[in-house]
């Protein structure tokens, strides 16, 4: 499942389906090692995954929109969206822990 770049950061996330957002930056290799992984991973539920560039124009509106972003200490940090609310978040780049995310759903 690849990865979309988030461009609307007045959307609000996960209404329809849960939605993961990966915040990060081009230059983290670990975030494109995790990007890499999601590549070929099968969600277990119907979900969006989308992602959104801390550095760039996007990534500056969410972080005023959305102030614990300025809490974030590392990258890739991922935040679970279901029904419009974060259920999760972590940092890494750690496809286990997102799968026991969605298990841990009932969606």
């Amino acid at each position: 499942m690849d990865p979309k770049v988030l461009t609307d950061v007045d959307r609000e996330l996960g209404v329809d389906q849960p939605t993961l957002l990966i915040l990060g930056r081009p230059s983290c290799d670990d975030c494109q090692a995790f990007y890499a992984r999601l590549a070929t991973w099968e969600p277990p539920v119907p979900m969006e995954v989308l992602t959104l560039n801390l550095r760039a124009p996007e990534g500056a509106a969410f972080r005023k929109r959305h102030s614990w972003v300025e809490h974030i200490d590392s990258v890739p940090f991922n935040v679970l969206f279901v029904n419009g609310e974060p259920v999760d978040q972590w940092a890494g780049g750690d496809v286990e822990r997102l799968m026991s995310s969605l298990n841990a759903l009932e969606v």
